[in-house]
């Protein structure tokens, strides 16, 4: 009896991404929240203001075990190289011309990107490759994440 209660409760706890390379996608709040996961437990986080005012932002964060990563308006240490060819940078804010057309650019090109490689500090730290399955049925709604600008 005991196995069945720590099992479910594992599985409540912390195992949402049990299986990497997998985009998932939850809502809540007026946010649509997407995520992938590394086979290192490295997860990517892109969340998209749908509803929840004018007061929030879309946002992209990198988190390793250890520490969460974001890029500010000003200090950009996330860089995400797409499929071996799209170089982009988002900023902390979608609201003005810059930050828009950098949110449009990584948006586009997340939401059908194959090979996703993340750079911390221009140092790569990892490679995610989604499956197709959940960049067809998951990642590609990112694409309709439109700048707040």
């Amino acid at each position: 009896m005991k196995k069945l209660i720590f099992v479910s409760l594992l599985t409540v706890t912390g195992f949402a991404h049990a299986v990497p390379n997998v985009w998932q996608s939850s809502y809540a709040q007026g946010f649509s929240e997407y995520s992938i996961q590394d086979t290192k437990g490295n997860t990517l986080w892109v969340t998209c203001n749908d509803g929840a005012g004018d007061d929030y932002d879309h946002s992209v964060r990198f988190q390793t075990p250890k520490t969460s990563y974001e890029n500010s308006d000003s200090k950009y240490p996330l860089t995400f190289l797409l499929d071996g060819k799209s170089k982009v940078a988002t900023s902390a804010s979608t609201k003005w011309r810059n930050g828009a057309n950098a949110w449009y650019e990584f948006s586009q090109g997340i939401s059908k990107a194959k090979k996703i490689d993340v750079y911390l500090n221009n140092k790569k730290v990892t490679t995610m490759t989604p499956t197709p399955n959940s960049i067809k049925s998951v990642a590609k709604h990112i694409a309709t994440c439109n700048a707040m600008f």
